[in-house]
């Protein structure tokens, strides 16, 4: 009878074990496979860098499912996987999957979806979703945009479709870039079109977080040309050297001004003679002094002052170029100091100062020992001289300041000496005020352009656009 009943409480126990194994917070189950009821991709014809969506529906009566693994496949190699999260004894999936273009992709490939399911219990089953095609994008051009702001067209080129050519280049012989399919109204890159940046020290596609790739020209002065081979993904380019006359950084020095950062050259300039500006000086942000130079072309400036010899300032902050000479005087210059004036620039208050703290648009002071303390008219026939200046200054909406014939405060021009026409913004019996008192109209801080006239002592001022 002992024999008997450890046998009868053995077995107890062993069954109580089995139905234990197979129970957890789920339940009671057994062993199981997922079953792939239909699996589709669309559509089945695709551009590489595109989407495609991926349908399934996946059940399993006996076990909980966990998992659908997918990889997109293509020549052998993994273009996409990822995992999406399913749960349930029946799951509808509908997933976008983003299909990279890799360098080197064969154009009208075929292209496989792998999926594996799996449940809980790690039971799984595989199927293979075939009859896909995937190609190469084809574009009309595309644009090389540097992060200094130069654009150029890139052409595909008849001998072989997947190069791309941009020419007459001005850019710097080192440069980072990406390259875009479209640009938005203001120039910059518009991400729904495909673009081409740095991923790990390699050119591929990219999205709005990606980096900008790296380019550099050997032995030469500027970056002419540019080739584009979209099938490799590779970018080669040809330099070039300056000639007489041609203005790039790379000919100028750098020179500290009341604590920023200029690159200064100093030149033979002649009037009426074009000239070619390379690399950052050919960035549309850069704004040329229109009183002394006349943009024909994104790389090309007339010089409009008297044939002699100046100093060309750039500064890379302010992203503006004008011209001093030593000792300005009448009778070819007035000069303005005070408080209030700048010369013109795109750039903001708000940018300068992150540089420059404290800083803004309008620069000038009393005195005339380095150029930012003053602002150059120049004369444009007998007796009339031209100035174009950003006041007041946005911080405080204030200009005082007043025109000299030299360096030496040499005969003053004084506002009470003049009728001034156009815009009504200053004020004042001596200094040129714009005031910012409680009861004094808000002056808007912008780019004006004064003409001032010594033959009948009258000053035309005209707010301009840039």
């Amino acid at each position: 009878m002992k024999l008997i009943y450890k046998i009868v409480f053995m077995t107890g126990v062993f069954s109580l074990l089995l139905i234990s194994c197979n129970d957890d917070e789920y339940g009671s189950r057994k062993e199981s496979t997922p079953i792939v009821e239909s699996a589709a991709v669309s559509p089945t014809s695709f551009t590489f860098g595109d989407s495609i969506k991926l349908t399934a529906t996946i059940t399993d009566p006996a076990t909980t499912l966990s998992i659908l693994a997918y990889e997109v496949v293509s020549e052998n190699k993994v273009l996409a996987s990822g995992e999406i999260p399913i749960g349930g004894n029946s799951h509808e999936v509908s997933q976008a999957i983003f299909v990279p273009l890799l360098n080197n992709q064969a154009d009208n490939a075929e292209v496989q979806v792998n999926l594996v399911a799996r449940n809980i219990l790690k039971g799984f089953t595989t199927t293979q979703i075939t009859g896909l095609t995937g190609n190469r994008p084809v574009y009309n051009q595309l644009y090389l945009v540097t992060d200094n702001g130069g654009i150029a067209i890139l052409k595909p080129q008849t001998s072989d479709k997947n190069k791309y050519l941009a020419e007459e280049l001005t850019f710097d012989t080192s440069f980072r870039f990406k390259i875009a399919e479209k640009l938005n109204a203001d120039n910059t890159i518009d991400y729904s079109g495909d673009v081409y940046g740095n991923a790990n020290g390699r050119i591929a596609m990219i999205n709005e977080s990606g980096e900008s790739a790296f380019v550099y020209a050997p032995s030469a002065d500027y970056t002419k040309e540019l080739i584009f081979d979209q099938y490799a993904f590779s970018v080669t380019t040809t330099g070039s050297d300056l000639i007489d006359g041609d203005l790039a950084l790379s000919l100028f020095a750098n020179k500290d001004i009341n604590g920023e950062s200029f690159r200064v050259h100093p030149l033979t300039l002649e009037n009426g003679k074009t000239y070619s500006v390379f690399g950052e000086l050919a960035d549309a942000r850069n704004l040329f002094n229109p009183d002394f130079f006349e943009r024909t072309a994104t790389d090309k400036v007339t010089f409009l002052g008297k044939t002699g010899d100046y100093t060309i300032y750039y500064n890379p902050v302010r992203k503006n170029t004008f011209v001093g000479v030593d000792n300005p005087s009448y009778p070819d210059y007035l000069l303005a100091c005070g408080w209030g004036l700048g010369y013109p620039t795109y750039v903001t208050s708000a940018q300068i100062a992150s540089i420059y703290p404290g800083k803004g648009r309008t620069h000038t002071d009393w005195g005339f020992d380095h150029v930012m303390k003053y602002v150059l008219l120049r004369q444009i026939r007998d007796g009339v001289y031209q100035g174009t200046f950003y006041t007041p200054g946005d911080h405080d909406h204030y200009a005082g300041f007043k025109p000299f014939e030299n360096t030496g405060w040499g005969n003053e021009k004084k506002a009470g000496q003049f009728t001034f026409t156009g815009e009504q913004i200053i004020s004042g019996s001596d200094n040129w005020d714009i005031p910012n008192g409680e009861n004094d109209p808000l002056i808007e801080s912008a780019h004006y352009r004064f003409t001032i006239n010594l033959n009948d002592n009258t000053v035309h001022i005209e707010k301009v656009t840039l």
